[in-house]
């Protein structure tokens, strides 16, 4: 009798610690599927942000987009810009700065915000800026309207992508992107044909 108690705790601590160990298996797994489903979804808020050329919470001072950067966006006051981000200009510059944001320099038509002139980092959320390719440029946005200057103009070659009202205008020297453009589309054409907002 000794012999079949002995034997049937043993099989009883068998028992338990290989149930402890399967659920200390099924936890990891649980966590590890959880990580996985997060990790998925932050992936598709992410492909989302993109796909609508929206700003979004984190990093987006880099990223412009259609609609502006950051909290800025093309339309604003420059009141409401100033008073957000701090507008200056400084002695002897012919462009007005952002207080908070670095990269991008604002111009103004009848007291609203119409284009920004972007400086890398920034980017679009395809990737896009100063010093980019222009091979890459024509593969992010096939739609690409190119735009040559007039006989005897020192003005760079353009490639504009319009998206409803909005535009990105990206000036290069044939091989390199050297200056780019976002704003509202007739102003992103005045800037390139009559050099508007252009220092």
């Amino acid at each position: 009798m000794r012999v079949t108690h002995r034997t049937a705790a043993i099989a009883a601590t068998i028992v338990v610690g290989c149930l402890a160990t399967a659920a200390v298996f099924a936890g990891v797994r649980l966590l590890r599927d959880d990580e996985r489903a997060d990790s998925a979804t932050s992936a598709a808020q992410a492909v989302d942000q993109v796909a609508n050329n929206a700003p979004g919470t984190s990093g987006s001072d880099d990223v412009v987009t259609f609609a502006g950067i950051a909290d800025v966006r093309f339309g604003d006051t420059m009141a409401e810009v100033t008073a957000e981000h701090g507008l200056t200009k400084h002695q002897g510059a012919c462009v007005l700065q952002f207080g908070d944001l670095t990269g991008v320099d604002p111009v103004f038509a009848q007291d609203r915000l119409v284009l920004l002139w972007a400086h890398a980092p920034v980017h679009t959320p395809e990737g896009i800026s100063e010093g980019s390719s222009v091979e890459a440029v024509r593969q992010a946005y096939s739609g690409a309207v190119e735009l040559t200057p007039p006989a005897g103009s020192h003005a760079y070659p353009g490639i504009m992508v319009r998206q409803g009202d909005a535009a990105y205008l990206f000036l290069h020297d044939g091989t390199t992107v050297r200056k780019e453009i976002a704003g509202y589309a007739d102003y992103v054409q005045r800037l390139y044909t009559d050099g508007f907002g252009a220092c």
